[in-house]
């Protein structure tokens, strides 16, 4: 008896079978990290021993690079002055006057 007549699965079904069993295998599969970041962690792990050698504690991160700043963090944002908050506070109360009574909120236009 050869071995492909013992099997009673068709060629189709079984890679069929094969396609759709590998698939949620290979989503629940542990991620590779890159050879990049594992250059970096060992670094950091380096950095971090070291620091902890000399007695100087966890070390602190340094800042990104400006290219990889997010753009808000450069701008100095300015407070905001009272006198908007006010401007929207009237032109709130005029809206909501017309809105409730158009004819006697613009009776003063005629």
């Amino acid at each position: 008896m050869s071995a492909s007549s013992a099997s009673s699965i068709p060629d189709d079904a079984w890679e069929q079978f094969q396609r759709e069993s590998e698939g949620p295998a290979r989503l629940r599969a542990p991620k590779e990290p890159s050879a990049r970041a594992r250059i970096v962690a060992e670094r950091l792990r380096r950095a971090d021993e070291e620091a902890a050698r000399q007695g100087l504690g966890r070390r602190r991160r340094a800042e990104p690079d400006a290219w990889r700043a997010w753009a808000s963090r450069d701008r100095v944002h300015k407070p905001r002055s009272r006198t908007w908050g006010l401007v929207w506070v009237v032109v709130a109360v005029g809206v909501a006057l017309v809105v409730m009574n158009p004819g006697r909120a613009l009776s003063w236009l005629s």
